[in-house]
């Protein structure tokens, strides 16, 4: 076993190694392949261009400290501020999911509501997977009597989020 764990690295090792072409290995490829360096190396690289944003000589000549302040003072012309408004509320039928886990301050996990039978209802009825999402799933629990009944087994601990739904992004967000 150890003898063919160095045979199998050895191999490895010797697939990685970079071949040498034969016609490199020749005397006067390799003068050749020398002078082609040696002439690179010679030629000086491409001076890059930068742009006249970037060069501070052209911008010192072209951009005056007047220039500047009128600048700004045209953008603060275009300023608008905006007066703080309440949200709009959702029209429609369905529950808003984030306006459940702000009202609700419970932990995940721990069970608020009793539930009984809920793991043939999951079997029966497909669970969780026929959601795309686990704020839908969380909102069609909601529209169905939840979290105090659970007709399809969507919160089998009884904490009153379905699917593994989480509430924590919401509460920070209005912690913040």
């Amino acid at each position: 076993m150890k003898y063919g764990m160095i045979i199998a690295l050895a191999l490895f090792a010797s697939g990685c190694q970079r071949a040498i072409p034969t016609e490199v290995i020749g005397a006067g490829h390799v003068m050749a392949m020398e002078t082609a360096a040696d002439a690179a190396a010679e030629s000086p690289a491409p001076v890059s261009q930068i742009s006249n944003e970037q060069d501070f000589e052209v911008v010192a000549t072209a951009q005056t400290v007047e220039s500047d302040a009128e600048r700004i003072a045209a953008n603060r012309a275009k300023y608008i501020v905006m007066e703080v408004q309440a949200l709009p509320q959702r029209t429609g039928r369905r529950p808003n999911v984030v306006e459940y886990a702000i009202r609700t301050n419970n932990p995940i996990g721990v069970q608020l509501y009793s539930r009984f039978g809920t793991g043939l209802k999951v079997i029966s009825s497909g669970g969780c997977d026929r959601y795309r999402s686990k704020d839908e799933a969380q909102q069609d629990f909601l529209s169905r009597g939840g979290p105090q009944r659970d007709a399809y087994g969507l919160d089998p601990d009884g904490d009153g989020f379905a699917c593994g739904w989480d509430p924590r992004p919401f509460r920070l967000a209005v912690g913040n």
